[in-house]
């Protein structure tokens, strides 16, 4: 019998938990996974998660209340299907996550302990401290170790997929990929390509995301032709920690507001009071545009979250990363007041997907942030996030045996001349930046529809820098990720031309007149 060939594109949570599903799967089928990942598994932004996985497993829970408050952080654009099937896993899937040695914080008698962040009505999010994503990837990682049906491959970037006409229609059958050590571009078959790339928030200025979070999945499926869905819906979490720099920014989990930080106005004032009812636990997209109204009319570049109530001691017990990162900054948690400010963290749409994982191209299927299954909405509930990212691949996992096309015996790597070049163009590192600049000062927080033609001229321009460069095949990193990023953008923006009216995280507000 012929293996089921399988190739993820992405090492965190999602890409990592199917190839575990697809092996529980297996009953002794021949199979074989390479799991492609661009970067150490270590920096996936999965395994900087910090909150943890929303379940409904306390006294005071049910799946409907859950369902409920996902739906409503999800402003009602949520598919309900798929919200009440990923909630009712939940149990099922942090009980898989233990028995593969997985650690999460328990109470005195032994229960699990659960945290409150916002949108939740209860307290539900099942966490390791403050480092609930390293946890869960630590027992994936330990559990495929040793499976010999699986290759982990670091420093593979795959640029996009191989599609091919067959007799049965188009199907993706591979990928094409640079290899960072050699310089060589590789072409891979398979076939099923299973994408878990990740988010996008490079291509925001201030985001809580990796360098490597580009949205190098969703643009590849794009240029392939693969339908998306919910682009237009960007969550800012509320508190990245204000350092004055660019770039990837650290985050103050919203488990320590759900442990009694407040926000603060900056003459003292609590910044929540009389804005929602859940205050400083209220829908992200609710904190984060009151900081950013704070920051408007101060001038000063953040809010200030004061987190004595929790005490300095009991801080570092709860929150042991965090507090070592506030540190790092000269801030003492507890004592000194925290500078917080809005960064992009999550986007709620992507590929879309059905709840099988399956896309809209036979042989391509899709996981984690870079898919849009619907769970979400026009915003995400806290720790919803890893939830999908645990469910999903199981089921996607079971599909895989039935819709993997009936492809010809995979090819071995081949090598396609062309060489990685080693060159840092100042040509796409300016356009890089004019794009996070436009994307960050028109299709954030609060937009307009003059903004965002404007933003979509500045992608445009930056689109017809990229194709010469392309076609010459003198491919640098950088100019690998412009390519994406002026993708991953475009879809955003479209997204967000055509929602005509405010819901969730696309929030309009009055009509300006802004120069190209």
């Amino acid at each position: 019998m012929k293996p089921l060939d399988v190739i993820v594109v992405g090492g965190g949570i999602a890409g990592m938990a199917y190839a575990a599903a697809l092996i529980d799967s297996a009953r002794n089928r021949p199979l074989r996974i390479r799991v492609l990942s661009k970067a150490p598994v270590a920096g996936s932004s999965s395994h900087a998660a910090q909150g943890g996985v929303a379940a409904a497993m306390g006294a005071n829970d049910s799946f409907e209340l859950h369902a409920a408050d996902t739906m409503m952080v999800g402003a009602g654009r949520n598919d309900p299907d798929m919200v009440e099937l990923v909630v009712r896993e939940g149990p099922s899937v942090i009980h898989w996550l233990e028995r593969m040695g997985a650690v999460f914080d328990k109470d005195a008698t032994g229960r699990l302990e659960m945290a409150r962040e916002g949108g939740h009505s209860v307290a539900r999010v099942v966490h390791h401290r403050d480092r609930t994503g390293g946890e869960i990837v630590r027992a994936l990682r330990m559990h495929l170790r040793n499976a010999r049906e699986v290759e982990l491959i670091e420093g593979q970037h795959v640029l996009d997929l191989v599609v091919e006409d067959s007799p049965l229609g188009r199907a993706c059958t591979g990928v094409r990929a640079i290899e960072y050590a050699s310089g060589d571009l590789l072409e891979c078959r398979s076939d099923l390509v299973i994408l878990a790339t990740g988010g996008a928030g490079q291509v925001y200025e201030h985001t809580t995301n990796p360098i490597e979070a580009t949205g190098d999945g969703i643009a590849m499926a794009l240029r392939a032709g693969v339908a998306l869905r919910d682009m237009a819906f960007v969550q800012f979490h509320p508190t990245a920690l204000y350092t004055g720099e660019r770039g990837q920014t650290p985050l103050i989990s919203e488990a320590v507001r759900g442990a009694g930080a407040r926000l603060l106005r900056h003459d003292g004032r609590h910044l929540m009071s009389g804005l929602h009812p859940a205050g400083d636990l209220a829908p992200r997209n609710v904190v984060a545009r009151a900081i950013l109204t704070e920051m408007r009319s101060t001038g000063v570049p953040y809010a200030l979250l004061d987190a004595s109530p929790i005490g300095s001691t009991y801080f570092a017990q709860l929150f042991p990363a965090i507090e070592r990162e506030c540190r790092s900054h000269g801030l003492a948690p507890g004592h000194d007041l925290l500078p917080v400010m809005p960064a992009a963290h999550y986007l709620c749409g992507g590929i879309a997907i059905d709840d099988r994982g399956r896309t809209s191209l036979s042989g391509l299927m899709a996981l984690g942030e870079c898919a849009g299954s619907g769970l979400h909405g026009a915003d995400r509930l806290a720790s919803n996030s890893l939830l999908e990212a645990l469910v999903l691949p199981q089921r996607t996992a079971l599909a895989s045996w039935a819709f993997a096309p009936k492809n010809a015996a995979p090819r071995l790597p081949g090598v396609v001349r062309s060489k990685l070049s080693r060159q840092k163009p100042a040509t796409a590192l300016r356009a890089q930046a004019a794009i996070r600049h436009a994307m960050s000062t028109h299709l954030g927080l609060l937009r307009n529809r003059d903004g965002m033609e404007a933003a979509l001229r500045v992608v445009a321009h930056c689109e017809r820098v990229i194709a010469p460069m392309w076609m010459r095949r003198r491919w640098s990193l950088e100019l690998i990720n412009l390519r994406d990023l002026s993708a991953v953008a475009r879809a955003i923006i479209e997204g967000a031309l055509n929602e005509t009216t405010s819901i969730g995280t696309h929030h309009l507000e009055a009509r300006q007149t802004v120069a190209a």
